[in-house]
């Protein structure tokens, strides 16, 4: 009788396991669980590896211009584009090839990036010296990145604003004080997202030009779909759309 009951435990244990709400709680926890390790694994490596360029890459008499955010930035999502695999990045270095003096362009845009991120980078991993070297700086942040699409709820979403506002202001102070006075600092305003409804783009890119207004030193541009910006208060200035992206035509010009 006891290994009866020994077998049919054995039967049953399993099927709870792997099935219905234990096996939801279970899979959850796992995914959890996983994400968290992945993300953690995802930072260790960023701050051993990621750094500014140094030695034979700025061995450049011309001038220097850094990219720094997270994947429109490093070019990515350029497929869809008009001009495939043509990314603000790759359409910037070919309106700068025939300029003199010449321009070099640095990209170290990372995937998946923040804007607290990018502040601990700045401040953790370079030195005030190391951006002597650049004339042009420009950085391109995505609030997404913040986890802008996982709630609806409403004070949840003005917590994660707040939060990229707030460290981009941070980061974008700190640059503007270890560039050199001469150097420019751009600040690319937030792309779209395809999950973006019509009101959440209106009321938060609103808030943001707002807030990057006030920046000292710092040029603020906006690589926003024509279609975000039909609101009060809004400029359209050299925008050009393509599939789910959103692409600006940067201007040689905008860089002398």
């Amino acid at each position: 009788m006891a290994i009866s009951f020994q077998l049919l435990a054995l039967a049953i244990v399993p099927l709870a396991l792997f099935s219905g709400p234990v096996s939801s709680f279970l899979s959850s926890t796992y995914s959890s669980v996983k994400g968290a390790f992945l993300w953690r694994f995802f930072l260790f490596q960023l701050f051993r590896l990621w750094k500014l360029p140094a030695g034979p890459e700025l061995d450049h008499e011309g001038h220097h211009l850094l990219i720094l955010g997270s994947s429109v930035a490093k070019g990515e999502g350029a497929e869809a584009g008009p001009g495939p695999n043509l990314g603000w990045p790759a359409r910037l270095a070919k309106a700068l090839e025939a300029k003199v003096p010449a321009w070099r362009i640095h990209n170290r845009a990372v995937e998946y990036t923040t804007s607290q991120l990018w502040y601990d980078l700045v401040m953790n991993k370079t030195t005030p010296e190391e951006w002597k070297h650049y004339s042009l700086v420009i950085l391109s942040l995505s609030v997404n990145n913040e986890g802008f699409l996982l709630t609806q709820e409403e004070e949840k979403l003005q917590q994660i604003e707040q939060h990229f506002l707030k460290h981009v202001r941070m980061t974008v102070k700190e640059l503007r004080g270890r560039l050199n006075a001469s150097a420019r600092l751009v600040l690319a305003g937030p792309y779209a997202n395809d999950g973006y409804s019509p009101r959440l783009c209106c009321e938060f890119f609103g808030r943001w030009q707002c807030s990057s207004s006030g920046l000292h030193g710092t040029t603020s541009l906006s690589v926003l779909q024509e279609t975000l910006l039909r609101g009060p208060g809004y400029q359209i200035a050299d925008v050009q759309v393509g599939g789910g992206q959103s692409f600006h035509r940067f201007s040689a010009g905008a860089c002398m």
